[in-house]
């Protein structure tokens, strides 16, 4: 059991406070195998399916599975640390089926289907916050090649996460209110596929619900439906400007109980390189290109998919 002073306690919170710092210990997370494309043990493909622990949701198309969501086996969760929830959502039966290949009819299913295991950890009265994320290829930090997502529910909201809550608000909501000062690359009824006015990465798009909505649960089918062809939308133009390219995808999102007010959106983030010395010293990005520049060639990209 971690046992900590009151003292070290009072230290740790201090800390936090003047340095906006905050981690999480994951004694697990160094067992992870790191399985590539061309690995035939894989535990997400179906033929090595009983190295998984126990399905928790399954959702198939006739004899197809479009999704199935198992704990993880090297959870960042654990009752000594940090208390909570840690799945893995396998997206395809496919090792090496890329999302931005997926049926629109199989983003819809996912979408909904994330949303059915949001409502169902929600059920659990101590999960305060929930994060779903998607690591895409090496450089994303992907261990396993084969597609999948991930959703981590705590009992605590994070530190750094609890300071963007307290702050976003000071002056009503900046999504709401300033949606004019990005760039739009492309909206429906629903969502506006947007370049926010200071990205910190080259490529960085949000998708951002023209609703209020301050988390996931909030959605209803119709959204998750046009959110799924949004992201899939995003992915091809990635795809048609750099073939391949590793990405994070973050649903960046409220507290689960509506304490603080936020505006949920998607964020998706093309990893071109690593972060260095001056970006880790003074938290400032440096692009290689601006945001007008690269939103202008995405919003090529998108039409040429349209054609």
């Amino acid at each position: 059991k971690l046992n900590l002073s009151e003292e070290k306690i009072k230290k740790m919170k201090d800390f936090k406070e003047i340095f906006n710092k905050s981690c999480i210990i994951s004694p697990k997370r160094d067992q992870r195998p790191f399985i590539g494309e061309k690995d035939t043990t894989c535990p997400f493909c179906l033929e090595n399916s009983s190295q998984l622990e126990r399905s928790i949701l399954e959702i198939w198309d006739e004899d197809k599975l479009y999704m199935k969501i198992v704990p993880n086996k090297y959870p960042i969760t654990c009752d000594n640390y940090t208390p909570g929830v840690h799945d893995v959502i396998i997206d395809t039966e496919s090792h090496t089926l890329s999302p931005k290949d997926f049926t629109t009819k199989h983003w819809h299913q996912l979408m909904r289907g994330l949303k059915k295991r949001w409502d169902d950890i929600t059920d659990d009265n101590d999960i305060q916050f929930i994060q779903i994320f998607k690591n895409f290829g090496v450089n994303a930090g992907a261990s396993i090649s084969h597609s999948h997502w991930q959703i981590i529910a705590l009992k605590e909201i994070p530190y750094t996460v609890l300071q963007s809550f307290k702050n976003y608000k000071d002056d009503g909501c900046y999504l709401c209110n300033n949606i004019d000062k990005g760039i739009t690359i492309y909206e429906d009824d629903y969502f506006t596929v947007w370049v926010p006015s200071i990205p910190e990465f080259v490529y960085e798009v949000w998708i951002v619900p023209k609703l209020h909505h301050s988390n996931y649960g909030e959605f209803q089918d119709e959204e998750l439906d046009k959110l799924g062809d949004n992201l899939k939308r995003v992915l091809e133009a990635y795809d048609i400007i750099e073939p391949g390219a590793a990405y994070n995808i973050g649903f960046i999102t409220g507290d689960v109980k509506h304490k603080y007010d936020y505006h949920f959106y998607v964020r998706i983030v093309m990893r071109r390189g690593n972060i260095a010395g001056f970006e880790l010293a003074t938290n400032c990005r440096i692009l290689s290109i601006s945001q007008e520049e690269y939103a202008n060639l995405l919003k090529r990209a998108i039409i040429s998919l349209e054609q």
